[in-house]
């Protein structure tokens, strides 16, 4: 029987990190054929994906070292490899602080080192100095090392636009390839797989003999004449599979902490800590997609392939981060990750180049920090002497130098409308949060590397990778890559092989996708350009924005309505249970029942609709109130900026993600916000899983039990951090007791289990005052699913883009009764002012919004903003929306208070009451109900005449029975469902 030969190969890459991929690329300078090995599904896999991204100045590795030569090499190069290979990457400056006298003459001693190093622009720094740069840094500092050539990158990116470099120069790529076994190969195999082979080859002159076998997990055996160890954390295996000369690689842990943009402009500098007996402390740093990255520490661990973060682990790295960034917390994160250092068990230093005993064997090994700013200088190297073993000829064809499409989000509106005239796609943003376009997520689908899972598509375009995480745009992700993969959701992988996205889907959901993307082509090409000066723009299609819509054209405005969805309805077109709109219309309806009735009463007035349509930003750059604001658009039809004079932004909310709590554990599929999940299986026809956990009980997370249980899939429970509840109490009844949904109050999960698809949540008990979890309480709940309802966040992205001041405590815009913002001309409503619980109410106060913009739009009589009084949230309250009284203009105008209790009460009276200059109080309005609870808004009626005369307006609960445990009775008056 015929054995099948080997492939050949000039050069086998094992590893397709960044030193792999990078050593790919140099190698494409010469005539040699290359093949990369990677045992993941993916680039950058292991500890190029989750590291610092740090182009370190090379002060630190010891005079004489590997580590110092390519580190200063290496950080010399990189704005080279930048500008030729288009990657991010940015020259920040770095710090390293001291703390103490001994910290400081440790910083003196680097900065020696530096000068030993041949690095420039090294000098020391007195607290003044730091405090000059970076004001932000903690108390106590009293001196740093500046470094002006450290520099911050995508490490990522650093190695797909290599890679790609090397693919398009002729390397191949193999994906889910791990190498298994590799052996010398003697003179006589060499030369019988040699036989049939051109005895000239790529090489040219006399070719050197093949060296090599490997096999891999495939069952794919390579032959070749040189070969590349980059494996990471396996690098010793490899080399010790051929040579005496042996290594020993430990793996070591790094946790982090990624902070949202809101976060990123806190530092400039990335900002080290001392190196003392306890390690090198923690940074903190900026990244060059504008987060804040903190961490990492450093824990020895056996396994190789383990890269779940530990509770201790995060808790240690962002107690130590609070010495450089006090505010270092749990507020702003919006991820965490742990990535694997290859660290030399037997020094400290890199391992380059061939063993004594191993010809053609050239190893990157135990390649720790600075590995990635080493990594142009060791590629250059390597590949060099790769070329100088095997009498390599020069490829006069490379060209260093890539074209890079710049993302979307980085180029203007001019280009923008270019690129959407080419090719509608890119005027589809996908992903709100970074700005990516349909037309970059095919791109990257059809590269010249290809895609095998979510998180891959993920690192190359940014997609996912904003504060929503994934909740708002994977839903439509996965429908992109099931239309032109043709696939289905339960067979695209989030990361790993055997990590799929849903459970089931529909047969013909490929189909169906297509269809919708013809659609979206079609209407682009029949859609005409809204160009046209309006009275008011409403921003959002939700419940509110229609109803925004609609009041405003029945003032008297020419009104148009941007939605970045087809239909209009917003949330509403996804929530298929009854329970809306008892207040507004009398009669319980389903959410696109809902949406349907509002969406038939605005095509009845004259308003014109722009779907399919993004607002990037609200500029208010205006010189008189009498000139328009401009809405700055992206769609179909191209980019531009429509006039009005006044704009209503009814942009909704989004979930507060997992990322929100820092739980620690892997990273595995099965993790859904529960409006992702809802928007699975309500809108795709899919099954997020079989057997599900559910983390926070807010209304959607209720009806997604409930929703779950009833397509034939196990919900194990609800848990709730808070002594009660937190959704409207008809839901606790109707989704989990008529079930028999168990609800577990005073319980929260902290670690996540599960290689590919989660397997397992760890649930621990938290203490009712400190909400925080309870060390020993922990148990393990086995799941494939875990669906999230931890609240809902205003979505208010357009109103920073028009500098809107909002609340610390609502996270939507401040306003007065008008709902006009501090911007003249900018009002707010629904959602994005502040989270409603009934959608008919915030139907309401769109009207009023849309009244009172088109009153401002049209110039009519006290239309403007003037005197106000504040309103103050007092005891027992936690906000009052709206937060002022326009007492001038509003004399005799009805409006209504919205607030929410700190905490449940039990037969409330709420106060509302004037002070007057002196501090005196005067009662104005008094309220009751049965009882008030956290989830549920309290609204009050009053007359802005009625603050008429004082300095603020305060509300507070008299009096009532506070309940920090006990649940509200069953017998509590129905409500309706969640907005």
């Amino acid at each position: 029987m015929d054995i099948e030969l080997p492939l050949r190969a000039d050069v086998v890459v094992v590893g397709a990190g960044v030193a792999g991929s990078a050593t790919a690329r140099e190698l494409a300078r010469w005539r040699l054929s290359v093949t990369v090995l990677e045992a993941g599904n993916d680039l950058a896999c292991g500890a190029t994906r989750a590291n610092s991204a740090i182009v370190h100045a090379g002060y630190d590795p010891l005079p004489g070292s590997l580590k110092a030569r390519f580190n200063a090499q290496g950080s010399e190069l990189f704005p080279r490899w930048a500008d030729e290979l288009g990657f991010s990457y940015r020259r920040n400056g770095s710090m390293v602080l001291a703390f103490s006298e001994s910290e400081l003459a440790g910083v003196r001693r680097l900065v020696d080192r530096a000068q030993a190093n041949g690095i420039r622009g090294v000098r020391l720094l007195d607290e003044a100095g730091v405090r000059c740069l970076e004001p932000a840094t903690g108390p106590g500092v009293s001196g740093a090392l500046a470094a002006e050539t450290g520099a911050i990158c995508d490490p990522y990116e650093v190695a797909l636009r290599a890679a790609e470099q090397a693919s398009l120069h002729g390397a191949t790529f193999r994906f889910n390839e791990r190498v298994v076994r590799i052996q010398h190969l003697d003179a006589a195999a060499a030369a019988a797989l040699d036989e049939d082979g051109d005895p000239q080859g790529p090489l040219g002159g006399r070719r050197r003999p093949l060296r090599y076998l490997l096999e891999t997990s495939a069952g794919v055996r390579y032959a070749a004449r040189a070969v590349v160890n980059a494996a990471g954390v396996f690098a010793d295996e490899l080399n010790n599979a051929v040579s005496e000369q042996k290594l020993h690689v430990v793996p070591r842990r790094g946790e982090y902490c990624l902070y949202d943009v809101d976060f990123g402009g806190m530092f400039e500098h990335t900002m080290f800590q001392a190196p003392s007996v306890a390690g090198k402390g923690v940074l903190v740093t900026p990244t060059v997609h504008g987060n804040l990255l903190v961490g990492p520490n450093a824990v020895e661990q056996v396994s190789k392939d383990d890269l779940s973060t530990s509770i201790d682990g995060l808790h240690d790295v962002l107690e130590r981060a609070r010495a450089t960034w006090p505010g270092a917390g749990g507020s702003g994160i919006i991820a965490n990750f742990a990535g694997l250092r290859a660290a030399n068990a037997d020094g400290s230093d890199f391992v380059i180049g061939e063993p004594g005993d191993a010809p053609g064997f050239f190893n990157i090994a135990c390649f720790d920090s600075p590995g990635l700013s080493s990594t142009p200088a060791v590629a250059r190297f390597v590949a060099s002497a790769i070329a100088e073993r095997l009498n390599a000829q020069e490829n006069r064809a490379f060209d260093p130098c890539m074209m890079r499409i710049v993302p979307f989000s980085e180029i203007g509106e001019s280009e923008r409308a270019s690129r959407i005239a080419h090719d509608a796609r890119w005027g589809r943003i996908v992903c709100r949060c970074c700005e990516v376009t349909e037309a970059e997520i095919v791109e990257a689908l059809h590269g010249p590397l290809p895609v095998h899972s979510l998180d891959a598509l993920k690192w190359r375009t940014r997609a996912m990778m904003g504060r929503c995480h994934a909740g708002f745009c994977s839903p439509e992700i996965v429908k992109i890559v099931a239309r032109e993969l043709d696939t289905t959701p339960e067979r695209i992988d989030k990361r790993l092989p055997g990590s799929p996205m849903v459970a089931s889907s529909r047969f013909d959901y490929p189909r169906l996708a297509r269809v919708e993307a013809r659609a979206y082509l079609d209407r682009s090409a029949r859609n005409a350009p809204c160009n046209a000066p309006f009275d008011v723009a409403v921003v959002g299609g939700g419940a509110a924005g229609i109803a925004a819509a609609r009041a405003a054209a029945e003032h008297g405005a020419r009104t148009v309505l941007i939605d970045r969805e087809t239909r209009l309805g917003g949330i509403l077109k996804q929530c298929v249970h009854d329970g809306f709109g008892l207040h507004r219309f009398g009669v319980e309806l389903t959410g696109p029942e809902y949406a349907s009735r509002e969406a038939d009463a605005l095509a009845a007035s004259d308003v014109e609709v722009l779907r399919d349509a993004t607002v990037t930003a609200l500029d208010v750059s205006r010189c008189d109130l009498s000139d328009p604001l401009l809405v700055h658009v992206v769609d179909g039809c191209g980019a531009r900026a429509i006039a009005a004079r006044a704009a209503v932004l009814a942009t909704g909310s989004r979930e507060r993600g997992l990322g929100a709590l820092n739980v620690a554990g892997s990273r595995p599929s099965g993790v859904f916000s529960a409006g992702s999940a809802q928007n699975f299986m309500n809108l795709q026809g899919c099954l997020p899983g079989r057997r599900a956990v559910v983390l926070g009980s807010g209304d959607i997370g209720l009806i997604m039990a409930r929703r779950m249980v009833s397509q034939g899939a196990e919900v194990v429970g609800v848990y709730e951090l808070m002594s009660r509840p937190s959704g409207l109490r008809r839901n606790v009844v109707q989704c989990l007791e008529d079930f028999d949904i168990p609800l577990h109050l005073n319980r929260t999960v902290v670690r996540l289990e599960g290689e590919g698809r989660l397997s397992a949540v760890c649930i621990a008990q938290v203490d009712p005052e400190t909400l925080q979890p309870v060390p020993g309480t922990e148990e393990r709940v086995a799941c494939d699913t875990l669906l999230v309802s931890i609240g809902l966040l205003p979505e208010n992205e357009v109103a920073k883009t028009a500098g809107v001041t909002l609340d610390g405590v609502t996270g939507g815009a401040r306003v007065d009764s008008r709902l006009s913002t501090d911007v003249p001309g900018v009002f707010a409503c629904g959602n994005a002012l502040h989270v409603h619980d009934l959608v008919d109410h915030a139907s309401a106060e769109g009207e009023r919004a849309g009244s009172f913009a088109a009153a401002f739009a049209l110039g009519e009589k006290d239309a403007q903003r003037s005197a106000t009084v504040p309103v103050e949230a007092g005891a027992g309250v936690r906000y009052v929306v709206p937060q002022e009284i326009d007492v001038a203009s509003g004399r005799g105008e009805s409006l209504a208070l919205s607030l929410r209790v700190a905490q449940a009460v039990r037969e409330p009276r709420f106060v509302v009451e004037a002070i007057d200059q002196v501090g005196r109080c005067r009662t104005i309005k008094r309220a009751k109900t049965m009882v008030a609870v956290p989830a549920e808004m309290v609204q009050i009626g009053l007359s802005a005449s009625d603050a008429a005369g004082s300095v603020s307006v305060r509300v507070r609960v008299e009096s009532g029975e506070m309940e920090s445990n006990a649940r509200v009775p069953r017998a509590a008056p129905p409500r309706e469902g969640g907005a």
